[in-house]
């Protein structure tokens, strides 16, 4: 029994009917008694593996070989166990990219706060960015292509672009700041830098190589920087 339908089965069996009620309560058998906040864990715990399963697949076969189908024979269980925890497939890959942009969000945090001066912060953020799109360029290729930006602005897709959008320009605002940029618009330098980065990230997959983007970072940083006035 794989974990997924190990899983599945204690959410399913966590809430026994009533009429069974006279039978559990008298017999040696004790079924288990998950709490909400223990089934929501499990619940959690099921589509992680689920996503998990789905960027395997991206990663090895893109697009084409991410099926419902697929991901269910990964897992060992049936597609029917799938749409227990999520409405389609693309209901798994919106999961799967809001999941990656949080990763990468949380990456970006943390070298916002190192310390550093802002042009090394960004230059570091550069890296991070094109080695996590180079580590997995078929499943990051297949989520560009494949999920389109949805409607809803509170979506978590949105929200977590905007996370990243805010961390980027609070870095350049602190650059303003403390007088290492020039008091530059700050949304305009995030809508470069972040053309610079993307730009890098597609030539890294036409080439399949991984592409250094700090001397492109640096061209950057030289034309917001005050002593390049």
């Amino acid at each position: 029994m794989s974990l997924v339908t190990e899983c599945h089965n204690k959410i399913t069996l966590s809430n026994p009917p009533q009429k069974h009620s006279f039978f559990f309560q008298n017999t040696n058998f004790i079924m288990p008694r998950y709490t909400q906040k223990m089934r929501e864990m499990m619940t959690e715990s099921v589509r992680r593996d689920v996503c998990s399963a789905g960027i395997a697949l991206l990663c090895e076969g893109g697009w084409e070989a991410f099926t419902t189908e697929n991901i269910a024979k990964r897992l060992n269980v049936s597609r029917g166990v799938l749409y227990n925890y999520f409405k389609d497939k693309n209901d798994i890959l919106y999961a799967i990219a809001c999941a990656s942009i949080e990763a990468l969000c949380d990456q970006l945090e943390g070298i916002a706060s190192n310390g550093k001066s802002a042009s090394d912060r960004l230059s570091e953020m550069a890296l991070c960015i094109i080695r996590t799109f180079h580590q997995k360029r078929k499943y990051h290729r297949a989520i560009m292509e494949n999920v389109p930006l949805p409607k809803d602005s509170t979506h978590p897709v949105i929200a977590g672009n905007f996370r990243r959008q805010t961390i980027i320009e609070g870095i350049i605002r602190d650059g303003i700041a403390n007088g290492e940029f020039r008091d530059v618009d700050p949304a305009a330098a995030v809508i470069l830098f972040n053309g610079a980065i993307n730009n890098i990230c597609m030539l890294s997959d036409f080439r399949a190589e991984f592409i250094d983007p700090v001397p492109v970072v640096q061209l950057f940083l030289r034309s917001i920087q005050n002593n390049h006035e």
